[in-house]
């Protein structure tokens, strides 16, 4: 298994030579020992940046993108999502819903300033499951956030189980942009959620 492993790692490795040799920079390890593997990640992922590299490590490999994340690497609020990857795009400002920066800017607050993690729920296969949930624990445990808002369109003890965290934050469910666009009436449910999110982030900036 050990040499299976380290074959994997050769290979990657290998294959990020050749594409820095064509002028592209793309940097799988750099001074980390992670496997990207479908079972339980073996790592020593200390940061964000860490976490992120090997969430594009992993889906390169198996050439699927279940995991978008926006650039905010340090806010202390994780906005957590499950639109579809073609529905949202943190590297082009045009491709961001309309409607979920409507909401946000409606409590005088930008996406740009949570972290985010988008989820694309169409995507979502039963051996993916335990990957999430390891790499959305990884998230949580080294930003230690204050703030946590659940926009998923789907239960989300069905891919992360939150409960197991021994940390201290705030929880905020708010129904999902998706979800909103197909009924309307869960606008009024969004609103009073957002209402106790901004008085809760006013009392961090007091």
């Amino acid at each position: 298994m050990e040499q299976k492993n380290q074959n994997e790692f050769l290979k990657l490795k290998n294959y990020s030579s050749f594409l820095f040799d064509l002028g592209l920079n793309v940097s799988f390890f750099q001074e980390m020992d992670i496997e990207v593997e479908q079972g339980k990640i073996e790592k020593k992922l200390k940061s964000i940046e860490d976490i992120d590299n090997y969430i594009k490590e992993w889906q390169m490999k198996n050439d699927f993108q279940l995991i978008l994340r926006n650039k905010n690497i340090s806010s202390k609020n994780i906005l957590l999502l499950s639109e579809q990857n073609s529905f949202i795009n943190f590297d082009k400002p045009k491709k961001k819903p309309e409607l979920l920066n409507k909401m946000f800017l409606s409590i005088g607050q930008s996406i740009d300033e949570f972290f985010i993690i988008n989820i694309d729920i169409e995507k979502l296969m039963e051996n993916h499951i335990s990957k999430i949930d390891e790499i959305l624990e990884l998230y949580f445990t080294i930003l230690n956030p204050r703030v946590f808002i659940d926009m998923c369109s789907i239960n989300l003890g069905k891919f992360f189980k939150l409960n197991k965290l021994n940390l201290n934050f705030d929880y905020f469910k708010i129904p999902s942009v998706s979800n909103i666009m197909k009924n309307q009436s869960l606008k009024r449910e969004a609103w009073v959620e957002l209402k106790l999110l901004k008085a809760k982030l006013n009392e961090f900036s007091l």
